[in-house]
């Protein structure tokens, strides 16, 4: 009598031969995916095949030369380089070429670094870290530009932590990271304000967008830096809006 290939098993009446791998299997483990079936991926077709093929693709990090701890994901520089561009025209004034270049330089030296610093922080802790845009964020950013826009929203996107569930401790270094990235750029940049236009600008951009991200409310980095440690919140805070007082 005919036994199955994977249990062994003796088989009552007509056995099933698998088409993918040739054996014999009884009526329990006749399907390719009940014996461990080796030709298992004939079974898909070529277009099932070649698109997990793709979704692997563009889920799997790459890392940039010369920076073995950041890795980025596909379309994450592309949306790093939208968000920075919405900031510099949130900065854009007075509307001319030095203008645009001084609005970038404050996109590049205040926006840019607050961003990486929460990503790398994260991927430090082994999570997965990757700046994503916000829909109405950008908006809010967007309309910031506008000339009579009352005050300005650097909301763009932000950096998407996504791994297992993390202690008080790790979110608030993630959090603390940016707002002390921005603190450390105001206060270089503050010995040179009274005498660069350039320097001044830098501090108050610095200076409001960490007091921005302090404050202790939703999804902001303060909530979570309060909750790890209240007086070193306190004194970040404090920092922020006396660095953005001094620069108006």
């Amino acid at each position: 009598m005919v036994k199955c290939d994977y249990c062994g098993t003796e088989i009552e009446g007509l056995p099933y031969r698998c088409k993918y791998c040739g054996g014999t299997f009884c009526v329990w483990h006749h399907l390719p995916e009940e014996h461990d079936c080796p030709g298992l991926h004939k079974a898909v077709s070529t277009y099932a095949l070649e698109r997990a093929e793709r979704l692997e693709r563009a889920a799997t990090p790459t890392r940039l030369r010369g920076a073995p701890a950041a890795v980025f994901y596909p379309g994450e520089a592309r949306d790093l380089a939208i968000g920075v561009a919405a900031v510099a025209l949130a900065y854009l004034y007075p509307y001319s070429l030095a203008g645009a270049l001084l609005a970038l330089l404050v996109a590049l030296t205040a926006y840019l670094p607050h961003e990486l610093a929460h990503k790398l922080a994260a991927q430090r802790y082994g999570y997965a870290a990757r700046y994503v845009l916000s829909r109405w964020g950008l908006l809010l950013t967007l309309l910031s530009a506008l000339p009579f826009a009352p005050l300005r929203f650097i909301v763009p996107g932000y950096v998407l932590v996504s791994g297992y569930a993390f202690g008080k401790r790790e979110d608030g270094v993630i959090s603390a990271v940016g707002p002390a990235i921005n603190l450390a750029v105001a206060a270089l940049a503050l010995s040179a304000a009274p005498v660069s236009r350039i320097a001044g600008e830098l501090v108050y951009a610095n200076a409001f967008i960490a007091a921005l991200n302090l404050l202790p409310l939703g999804p902001l980095d303060g909530r979570k830096v309060a909750s790890w440690k209240p007086l070193l919140w306190l004194f970040m805070f404090l920092a922020a809006v006396a660095l953005l007082i001094i620069s108006v």
